[in-house]
């Protein structure tokens, strides 16, 4: 291949990275945002802002009536919308699990090599050392401000990872999400180990072989992590298949061909989101969530939806820099939630701040939860940024090479 061959291959191989990129930002951005907003309208407050007086959170099969009421109250298509997938919060944590095995599987396809030391350290400093701080952060905020009673142990369970058994629960619940991703963590070089011996094949059968499990109920009883393994496959097996597609779909006609599949996996997503977000309960005569199916259509979705965006360094890098702050909203949004239940300091200067709100923010259910959203993911990238530059940034540094205790000429002296 000749020089200018391979300017342009590269050139191609690029733009579609760009891509990609511009879809797993976009992604996080969005998950993030619908788990926000679903932990925000348990909040009674909230929630009746935008319900209609006397109904309650419509959930259950017996609650067919207050989800259709609920949702006619709102006041236009996009706000219905954003209502609906409101309520379907939860399924996006295995949207989450899927997104968390694309990004760590391609970035490991695009180097083509992964060494497990680094990977190690990159995880210690880029997700547990920020996890401890607000788990420690959780721990204070509810002894010291709170005036909870804790445990002999809870301080010990919460750094450890155990954020969803019954003595830590109330601390922080939302930390059980990362919990799950740390074992995943330490499976992962399996699934390394796994490809390099029977490349896709491997990892066709691992994600069949887990994804059976799921659908059958086994092991259901005994851990949460089968289920939550079947999706971290499920986004390394389409990360595979996207950087697969890169290798091919280059030049123009290769972005216009990725453009046309990215735009019929998304339709094929949103009807059938439609389906189990709205439809479905209509046909059943009562609500209940297909929570895997969703988790999966939304995934799938957000990633096609992203891939129709044009990628661009600049574009990009504003993206990156968001989606890296849904990391500190995930840590602490809850706990903000849970100051507002029970400081009523906070609960007052909330209210008070709400108060002078336009009236079209309170009409519309979009522009609530925009601004609740907005406010805690600029807030997230402040934090995210600082604690990067202060915190992890130093600390990475310092470990980057083994830190020698004694010199030689100190070890000969003392002996």
């Amino acid at each position: 291949m000749n020089d200018g061959k391979k300017r342009q291959a590269q050139t191609g191989r690029e733009a579609f990275d760009q891509r990609v990129s511009v879809a797993i930002s976009l992604a996080r951005l969005v998950l993030m945002g619908g788990i926000v907003v679903g932990h925000a309208l348990l909040l009674g407050d909230f929630w009746a802002v935008y319900a209609p007086a006397g109904l309650g959170y419509p959930a259950g099969p017996g609650s067919l009536a207050a989800f259709l009421a609920v949702l006619a109250g709102q006041g236009g298509l996009l706000d219905r919308t954003a209502l609906a997938g409101g309520l379907m919060f939860w399924s996006l944590n295995f949207s989450f699990y899927a997104l968390s095995g694309f990004s760590l599987w391609l970035a490991v396809r695009r180097r083509g090599r992964f060494d497990l030391r680094d990977y190690f350290f990159g995880r210690f400093f880029g997700i547990y050392l920020s996890f401890a701080v607000a788990a420690v952060a959780a721990f204070t905020v509810w002894v010291g401000i709170l005036g909870h009673t804790p445990g002999e142990h809870d301080l010990n369970f919460l750094l450890l990872g155990v954020a969803r058994a019954r003595e830590t629960m109330a601390y922080n619940d939302t930390l059980w999400f990362l919990t799950v991703l740390f074992v995943l963590y330490l499976v992962f070089p399996v699934v390394v180990l796994c490809y390099r011996s029977l490349r896709l094949w491997g990892l066709l059968g691992l994600w069949a072989l887990f994804t059976w499990l799921r659908l059958r109920g086994l092991l259901a009883g005994l851990s949460f992590l089968p289920t939550a393994f079947s999706f971290f496959l499920l986004g390394i097996l389409a990360a595979d298949l996207v950087h697969l597609l890169g290798d091919r779909l280059r030049g123009r006609l290769g972005q216009w061909l990725l453009t046309a599949l990215a735009a019929a996996v998304a339709a094929a997503c949103l009807v059938r989101l439609y389906a189990l977000g709205y439809a479905d309960h209509l046909a059943a005569g009562g609500v209940a969530y297909d929570t895997h199916a969703i988790g999966t259509a939304a995934f799938l979705l957000l990633l096609s939806l992203g891939l129709l965006v044009p990628g661009g360094p600049r574009l990009g890098g504003a993206l990156r820099l968001a989606a890296r702050g849904t990391f500190a909203v995930y840590l602490y949004h809850y706990l903000l939630f849970q100051l507002y239940r029970h400081a009523p300091g906070v609960h007052q200067a909330v209210l008070a701040a709400v108060s002078v709100l336009p009236a079209v923010v309170r009409a519309h259910f979009t522009l609530g939860c925009l601004l609740l959203y907005g406010g805690l993911l600029a807030g997230g990238v402040a934090y995210q940024t600082a604690f990067d530059r202060f915190v992890s940034g130093p600390l990475r540094r310092a470990f980057a090479k083994p830190l020698v205790l004694e010199t030689k000429k100190r070890r000969q002296e003392v002996s």
